[in-house]
Order: C-alpha cells, then structure tokens, then sequence
C-alpha cells in the first residue's frame, strides 16, 4: 500500500509538458522548445517521425514475415510525430496520450489519424509505442502493457520500447523499494523522470499474450539502455 501510495503521478507531468513544451517534451532538443519553434524546425519534427516509423515497419516485416498493416494504435501519441507516419502503413491510424496540449497540436496537424484520450478497444493489428514507457513507473507501466495486449488482434504486430538499465553514473529517480520513491515525489509537475523495467516481467506478459515471435532491438539514450521488442501475436 505505501509503495502505491508514494508513486509519482506522471500523467501530471504530461500535461504540464503538453501545455508548456508539447514538441520538447517529445524530442528533448533546444530546437524543438516553444520558444525556438520555427515552421521549419515543426517539419522536421515530423519528418523524424517518418524515419523511425518506416524503420521499424521494415523491421517488422523483416523479422516477422509481413508488414504492419489493418487497424493500428500508437500509444503515448503525443502531438502525433509517430501517428502521423504509421498512416503511410496502415489502414487505420489511432493515436492515444492524456496530454491535452500535445492532443491539440496532433489534431491541428490535420491528418488522416485520429486521437483520443481514453485507450480505444480493440483489436488493433500493430500496436506501437516509442518512448512513452520510460516515463511510466513500472508497477503501472506493466498494467498498461496488458491493457495494450489484450487489445492486439491475432496475428497482429507490436513494436514496443522499454528502458532496461541505466549507466552507473545516472542514479535512478525512483529505485525499488517504497522508502525510495519518496523523493522523486518532490520534483516539480513538468519534470521528466525515467523509468527501467525489469525485461523478464515485460517478456513475461507478451508471452502469456501469445507473441510467439519477438526479437529485442537495442538502443541507447545518454547512457539509459533500452530495447524495442519487435515481434508478433500468433494467429
């Protein structure tokens, strides 16, 4: 009970982020704050949306067999960077975030995706998400992740980012155990704090979802060490 009651509400931070910074907050680069906005620099903004998502659309293909394709959710949209692209792959594009502010900047942009703030049903035939779980405390990160599941259509797709570990010298905001989490507590709403997931209890539960595929990507932010979990439920 102590351990629930001491975790940080990041949905506040979010929000704060999606008023304050909605494109900063996403890409945390000097060019991308409101106050360094240029249209161009929004473009750009966009345009690396594109970049990853059509590379992990041919990771998936490649390593699964088959393209992202039907109906598809992107988790923690954001202001759309990467919803915005998953509609050059799939049918249907669903972008889902509690931030308003960042909402109103993906709704502006005008595009074929849609965007919500309550997680959509199912089934979806890829659901994504990239750089949102590090930002969830695992205890509920790990509920959301089983929300997502069961709302993943046989055969469907996931392409699924988590922070794994950190190096020695990036002292973890919220470490295991109650007493710790306290701290990180007192940040100001606005603050964004990372997270690392134990991999075995994310593994735990795609399996037990039925992914019979899954290949780990890894990748590297600063010295935070994460992987993308590409991979694929059974049919």
């Amino acid at each position: 009970m102590a351990a629930t009651a001491a975790l940080r509400d990041t949905d506040a931070d979010w929000r704060a982020l999606g008023a304050a910074q909605p494109y900063w907050g996403v890409l945390t680069q000097p060019g991308y704050r409101s106050e360094n906005l240029t249209p161009a620099r929004i473009e750009a903004f966009y345009a690396s949306g594109r970049d990853d998502i059509d590379g992990l659309a041919e990771a998936l293909r490649r390593i699964t067999g088959a393209p992202p394709r039907g109906r598809a959710l992107d988790f923690g949209c954001g202001a759309g960077r990467l919803t915005e692209a998953m509609c050059a792959h799939a049918e249907t594009v669903t972008g889902y975030d509690i931030s308003p502010g960042m909402l109103e900047r993906a709704r502006a942009r005008g595009g074929r995706a849609s965007y919500v703030d309550r997680l959509p049903d199912g089934p979806f035939d890829w659901i994504n998400s990239l750089i949102v779980f590090q930002h969830i405390p695992p205890q509920r990160g790990l509920m959301l992740l089983e929300a997502l599941l069961e709302r993943l259509a046989p055969g469907g797709h996931v392409s699924l980012h988590v922070t794994t570990w950190r190096e020695p010298n990036l002292t973890p905001a919220e470490p295991s155990g109650w007493r710790r989490l306290v701290p990180a507590r007192r940040h100001p709403a606005g603050t964004i704090i990372m997270y690392d997931y134990d991999l075995s209890q994310v593994c735990r539960r795609l399996t037990q979802a039925g992914l019979g595929e899954m290949t780990l990507v890894p990748t590297d932010h600063g010295g935070h060490h994460e992987v993308i979990v590409i991979g694929r439920r059974m049919a």
